[in-house]
């Protein structure tokens, strides 16, 4: 008998649609079981760092990134904080992954609810599909299903849409791969390469990367060694992992494309990329994730490393499986050694590389290894693979004699709970009595995963437009009294209701951010402006202190209001002594608001400029307390429009004076529309000068004067500003930047490809 009539002698069909979706509907039921027994605790913690991210940052980009794809507008930028800065070229907005719909039909603290249901569902079916695809039975590649979407790893990343994303999308790209290397046809590589760009698409670069090293491997694996004597010629076989790259790399580049170019212009890329907001209990050490491994019992956080003591059990009869032996090495190789790095190696990584991030791939291995291990333990005796049974039984009985030797009261309790569910198999080795078993497996391992797994935090789910309005009237005020230029947010990290990252949730526009990342220019701004404090100028939103206050740079970026919450280093009067600039405005909130009266407007003309040679020279400039930013701006001399303003505007300030040569009439400058990424100002001049715009200066944006295409000026260190001749002009504002567009038509392109190719054959099939 061959092979492939072994492995699939006296089963159902490899894909039978009855029982996918049974399975399908096993694993809808339980997600949103598992979800909310982990995430949604009454009581215990209210305000924790490990639910930070999720108030600060992921709620509020949701909110902003799908409200206005909602209403058809493509979120390319973000004015709203940090004095504008990309939103799309961020890949953990997701805004292309197919799952985040559910963000356009829903509230975002729903969707976020209901995103978590489908991740989960998309993990135990792709990860039974994939089983299939090894030969393993509908039964032991559900068991193994529940042990890779209930994990730890899963529950710690779960909350973030971005890190479930790449979880649902792991399974099916080993799927389109396996089915390649088991029947070597293209349309299986373009399956993988389609899975792949849905992983590039998920939003999370640091899993996308461990992912990645155990899915390339995999493939280099199958390829150079395939079990069957009919495989084609090693060219032929090497086609589909390069149709799986190119198919994934082009139907992704609408989102890598802006991200790459995106990341190159920051001070910190690495910080940014490998962003990894696992909430949940790392291992810090080879020890403590072997304890990780046995540890059933979860105090607040859950354990990155627990899969379940079922799932170790049924590992010993990976070593008798015939029909998937290849893969059963692989993975026997390739989980521990994932697991170590996860926790033995996070100071050896290169470019700060996360290291928890290798321990999903782990879990995805010892799941694997489960369903391997549970197949051939669960072989009913008439099988031809598996004539006997008491071989990989006993291997199974000595790991369990050992766990039982080390392990705790809790984890006995899972091993003799095991060990009388397989015993009735043990005795009648029929069909019927195995599929009894699994399904016992299956729904111990996920009582034993769910209760190892619970998160005591809060989350927005819970709460989010409630906390959110809880400053409101505060809020309200402050846009007000702004005048069209800009709120200054200061509260703690851990205070939900008023969020550093407020205008992604409300129509104000906020200086600083909360986990933004900045380019070299903005880091040197935010040195400066904190510097009476050791933050880092990684981020905005922490670091400002009372001494920020009187900060002139603060003028510059247009910042009229300053909103404090109780609990923000900015609460206290630091203001109160100098009553001439500020100016406290009452609310019925326990907020307070400020009002800085010599704040610049967002848009202003001034007659004349200063030459800097750098960001940091003009900082220095801006700093001076006899710079009269109402009459002069600074101009950086790399700017692509720097001659065009010398000839246009040769007299400046007076290098021995530092007072302007000539006294011009005042000019005016109104704001006549703006949006997310287009400006409209009037200008009238009574002469040459520069007119200047307090928002970030930024590859992608461009500028027209009546119609003419303008260059843009580097202005005040981090800003923009336009040479301006005497008399009335229309400015404009663009952002278009380049490599958003190359990726989207390289998206889209590609796509249309692929399905006309997917037609073409379709109908030469008929």
């Amino acid at each position: 008998m061959s092979p492939a009539a072994l492995e699939d002698y006296g089963r159902p069909a490899r894909y039978a649609p009855d029982r996918l979706f049974l399975v399908a509907v096993v694993f809808i039921v339980a997600a949103p079981v598992f979800w909310r027994q982990v995430e949604i605790r009454q009581g215990g913690i209210a305000r924790a760092y490990e639910n930070v991210a999720l108030y600060q940052q992921v709620y509020p980009a949701f909110q902003y990134g799908f409200t206005r794809l909602r209403t058809g507008d493509v979120p390319l930028w973000n004015p709203n904080e940090a004095c504008g800065t990309p939103f799309l070229a961020d890949p953990a907005t997701g805004l292309f992954q197919p799952i985040n719909a559910l963000f356009l039909y829903l509230p975002t603290e729903r969707a976020m609810a209901a995103h978590a249901y489908v991740c989960l569902s998309l993990m135990g079916l792709f990860f039974v599909l994939f089983g299939r695809a090894l030969g393993v039975g509908y039964i032991p590649a559900l068991v193994g299903g529940v042990a890779y979407a209930f994990c730890g790893a899963a529950a710690a990343a779960m909350s973030h849409p971005a890190l479930a994303n790449a979880l649902a999308w792991t399974p099916f790209m080993f799927w389109g791969l396996r089915e390649y290397g088991r029947r070597w046809r293209p349309a299986s590589a373009v399956l993988a390469g389609l899975g792949g760009a849905m992983l590039l698409l998920s939003g999370s670069p640091a899993l996308i990367v461990a992912v990645l090293c155990l899915w390339v491997p995999y493939g280099i694996y199958l390829v150079l060694s395939p079990g069957s004597a009919v495989a084609p010629g090693l060219p032929r076989r090497l086609t589909g992992p390069v149709v799986m790259g190119l198919v994934a790399l082009v139907v992704s580049a609408v989102q890598w494309a802006p991200t790459l170019a995106w990341a190159a212009s920051l001070e910190r890329p690495v910080s940014a990329l490998w962003r990894l907001d696992l909430v949940g209990l790392a291992a810090q050490g080879w020890r403590e994730m072997l304890r990780q491994l046995l540890m059933a019992k979860s105090d607040t956080l859950p354990h990155i490393g627990y899969v379940g003591i079922s799932s170790l059990l049924a590992i010993p009869a990976v070593l008798f499986h015939k029909t998937a032996r290849r893969d059963a090495l692989f993975f026997l190789v390739a989980g521990p050694a994932f697991l170590f790095v996860a926790g033995a190696c996070g100071k050896y990584l290169p470019f700060s590389f996360p290291a928890p991030a290798f321990a999903i791939p782990g879990a995805f291995c010892v799941a694997v290894l489960t369903a391997l291990g549970l197949d051939r333990l669960l072989a009913p005796a008439r099988e031809p693979q598996a004539p006997n049974v008491w071989a990989p039984a006993l291997f199974v009985l000595i790991a369990a004699g050992a766990l039982l030797y080390v392990s705790s009261a809790e984890v006995r309790g899972r091993i003799v709970a095991f060990f009388i569910i397989l015993l009735p198999f043990l005795l009648f080795r029929t069909r019927w009595v195995g599929i009894v078993c699994g399904l016992s497996f299956a729904l111990l391992l996920f009582v034993d995963l769910t209760l190892a797994s619970v998160n005591r935090y809060r989350h927005p789910f819970e709460d989010a437009p409630e906390c959110y309005r809880h400053y409101a009237e505060a809020i309200g005020v402050a846009q007000e009294q702004a005048l069209g230029g800009r709120v200054l947010v200061s509260a703690h990290p851990l205070n939900p209701a008023l969020p550093a990252n407020l205008g992604m949730l409300f129509p104000v526009a906020v200086a600083g951010g909360a986990q933004i990342p900045l380019t070299k220019d903005q880091a040197q701004w935010w040195a400066r402006l904190s510097s009476a404090t050791d933050a880092p100028p990684a981020t905005t939103g922490d670091g400002l202190g009372p001494e920020t206050v009187g900060s002139r740079l603060l003028d510059f970026m247009a910042v009229r209001a300053i909103l404090a919450a109780p609990d923000g280093p900015l609460y206290d009067g630091a203001w109160a002594q100098d009553t001439a600039r500020f100016r406290e405005v009452r609310t019925q909130d326990d907020a307070h608001l400020v009002i800085n009266e010599h704040a610049l407007p967002r848009a202003y003309c001034v007659p004349t400029w200063r030459e800097a040679e750098s960001v940091e020279a003009a900082l220095d400039i801006l700093s001076a307390p006899d710079f009269d930013a109402r009459r002069a701006c600074v101009v950086l001399a790399d700017s692509s429009g720097f001659e065009a303003l010398a000839a246009l505007a040769p007299e400046t300030l007076s290098p021995e004076t530092g007072e302007p040569l000539h006294q011009p009439e005042a000019a005016t400058c109104t704001v006549e529309e703006v949006s997310a990424e287009r400006i409209i100002i009037h200008v009238e001049a009574p002469a040459p000068g520069v007119t200047v715009l307090a928002d970030t200066f930024a590859p992608g944006w461009g500028a027209t004067l009546d119609g003419i295409p303008w260059p843009i000026l580097q202005v005040n260190a981090v800003f923009r500003g336009i040479a301006t001749p005497a008399g009335a002009h229309d400015i404009i504002f663009d952002y278009r930047p380049l490599p958003f567009t190359i990726g989207l038509a390289v998206s889209i392109g590609g796509s249309a490809l692929l399905v006309l190719l997917g037609m073409t054959r379709l109908l030469r099939s008929r």
